[in-house]
């Protein structure tokens, strides 16, 4: 069998490094071992007409995007022959009447316009997000957020020398569970983490009554952390009120494949939260921060929303909770209280992690969904 040969042109910003949904999406999954026999990748941010299978552009490709240069894009993949994919993990197109002040540009906006309804094919991460993209386009493929198990702690070969000089992994050969014992040995505190990209203040800011709550209940053994999530003076302040300790990353350390090593080997949450708003552009996420907190082998609550009902079972692999204070008091409070329940949660969740949602087990989704593009025009 001929491999097929996909071009990237992954998402990045003004350091021209790759997005971390650029990793997660294209650039970890379609250059893993599995695929040797069916892939022949390359990546880059331009291309030049090379010839390929097909060329896919992540999401709003690159910070200076504009109509003018996607139309150049479709018109040189037609001229070459190539068959032009659009991969995207988010409603963009629900931002457009979001009230953010992180909205994207007219340019970048009039690009996606003109992208979705002209490429001969999307790849999106759910099924919601396939639905309203469909009246644009109707040869829509669903994969599902995978997590490279490269990256992961439990991984023997890949990275691990390579970050030792940015971390510091002195430990790295010392099994997660010896870790987990050794971090929490004599430990009576119960910590709570949040992490996620700056982009999630509202989501915080609708379970601080919540956290207020909690930390007045039980501040003496509860320890809060955030790990990135929150940008904003308003939001920094309300969390200033709570005993809480904010991670900053530095950039190198921030980039996608050394943060998830790390984030696999060092971090020790007892339970991890996610928050999510119910709104237009939410409903059509996916649980990618349920598959980073079964890494870690935390017990997670997550929103109730259709993020999570899909994937996370209630009480088993997971704790859904209401978007009301009452509904997160009573998954903390509950977790906080009951340590076999979280162990077992966790356990159960990483389980489902390492025979479901690893790229090695679910090459399939990558696999039938060329097929299905390639088929249809």
């Amino acid at each position: 069998m001929t491999p097929l040969r996909i071009h990237i042109l992954y998402e990045h910003g003004s350091d021209l490094r790759p997005f971390g949904s650029a990793y997660i999406r294209l650039l970890r999954p379609l250059t893993h071992p599995v695929f040797r026999d069916y892939f022949e990748v390359t990546a880059d941010r331009v291309y030049d007409g090379t010839p390929v299978d097909a060329v896919i552009v992540d999401r709003l490709w690159r910070p200076d995007v504009c109509r003018a240069a996607v139309e150049h894009l479709r018109e040189l993949t037609r001229q070459s022959g190539v068959r032009l994919f659009h991969a995207i993990d988010d409603n963009l197109l629900a931002l457009a009447t979001a009230p953010k002040d992180w909205l994207f540009t007219k340019d970048q906006m009039d690009a996606l316009d003109y992208l979705i309804p002209n490429v001969d094919g999307m790849i999106v991460t759910t099924p919601a997000l396939k639905e309203q993209l469909a009246i644009y386009n109707d040869n829509i493929a669903v994969v599902p957020n995978l997590l490279d198990e490269r990256l992961l702690d439990d991984y023997k070969g890949g990275m691990a020398g390579d970050l030792s000089s940015i971390w510091g992994l002195s430990w790295k050969h010392i099994s997660r569970n010896v870790r987990w014992f050794l971090h929490h040995a004599g430990r009576k505190r119960v910590t709570i983490g949040y992490m996620g990209t700056f982009t999630h203040d509202d989501d915080l800011l609708m379970i601080l009554p919540a956290l207020h709550k909690i930390f007045r209940r039980y501040g003496n053994i509860v320890y809060f952390v955030v790990l990135g999530v929150a940008a904003y003076s308003e939001t920094l302040a309300s969390l200033a009120e709570l005993p809480v300790h904010l991670i900053c990353l530095k950039p190198q350390q921030s980039e996608y494949p050394h943060f998830m090593r790390w984030f696999s080997q060092r971090v020790f949450w007892d339970i991890a939260i996610s928050p999510l708003c119910d709104d237009d552009f939410n409903r059509c996420k996916s649980d990618i921060k349920f598959l980073d907190y079964s890494a870690i082998g935390a017990a997670g609550i997550y929103s109730r929303v259709p993020a999570y009902m899909e994937s996370v079972v209630h009480g088993e692999t997971g704790w859904l909770a209401e978007n009301t204070t009452e509904a997160w008091v009573e998954a903390l409070e509950t977790l906080i209280l009951d340590a076999s329940l979280r162990q077992r949660i966790a356990s159960n969740a990483r389980q489902y992690l390492y025979a479901e949602r690893i790229v090695a087990r679910a090459a399939q989704y990558w696999i039938d969904a060329f097929e299905s593009l390639l088929t249809q025009r």
